[in-house]
């Protein structure tokens, strides 16, 4: 029984004027959140390159996956992937633009505000099982450019049907919005319950009862087991303006029957 443990974050830009909560000020209580979550894929959002240095120093053997927004390399936001070494094997990775130019970096799609990437990462288990997993930050102004991202990474699931599909990230959008009805109108199924309640707190409120607009998705070969958001403030302090979200996944036992 193939059982999997995935996470997303947003861990808010170390560039934002925060004060008290600014990057530096919280980085250890950002590092302690994830590494609590327990998760062996773990994708985050809005991570600029001088918070993917610090997070390969603190994960030091983890693979930390992604290219950053403004040209594929290193600039802007990334949208990275953490693989926790153990039994998935990395077999390929890359970052796409959620545009109508997907292979452009830089390249803004449709009402957007801004460009928005997603980070797409094949995994290998040792028994052989291959797994694909999409880490994904949509635009917060544009209505039209959530849902066409919705679509685009829809298509770009089916387009690869011999793996088990995991999407998560911080999609701008709550359960019952459009962009989430694009993806489960194409077969993804929400891993976590709506009692779990809301995932952004801006302004580092704290609040627990705001809009979930961090999540988790499937498709249907998997059974969720367990699905969370972490309200775990290490030290007291708030790791970021998001709640984590986590889910302890498992591959029907039929598919191998």
């Amino acid at each position: 029984m193939i059982r999997l443990t995935v996470a997303t974050f947003n861990i808010r830009n170390s560039s934002a004027p925060d004060g008290d909560n600014a990057w530096p000020v919280r980085r250890q209580a950002t590092v302690a959140a994830i590494q609590a979550l327990d998760a062996e894929v773990v994708g985050l959002q809005e991570v600029l390159p001088d918070q993917v240095d610090y997070l390969r120093e603190q994960f030091a053997g983890w693979q930390i996956l992604g290219a950053g927004r403004d040209d594929g390399v290193h600039a802007g936001e990334h949208s990275v992937v953490m693989v926790r070494p153990g039994d998935w094997e990395v077999e390929a990775h890359e970052t796409r633009w959620l545009s109508a130019e997907p292979s452009t970096p830089g390249s803004v799609g449709w009402d957007a505000d801004l460009t928005r990437i997603a980070t797409l990462v094949r995994l290998r288990h040792a028994d052989g099982t291959r797994v694909g997993v999409a880490n994904t930050h949509y635009d917060h102004a544009g209505e039209v450019a959530r849902v066409e991202s919705s679509r685009l990474l829809a298509r770009w699931i089916a387009a690869e049907p011999s793996l088990h599909w995991i999407l998560m990230g911080d999609l701008n959008a709550t359960p019952d919005s459009p962009p989430l009805k694009a993806l489960t109108d194409a077969g993804l199924l929400d891993a976590v319950p709506a009692t779990e309640g809301g995932t952004e707190h801006g302004d580092f409120t704290g609040a627990t009862d705001q809009d979930r607009i961090d999540h988790i998705l499937t498709d249907s070969s998997w059974r969720v087991v367990e699905a969370s958001v972490s309200h775990y403030r290490p030290g007291g302090r708030l790791p970021s303006d998001h709640w984590p979200v986590v889910a302890t996944l498992e591959l029907a036992e039929d598919l191998f029957a």
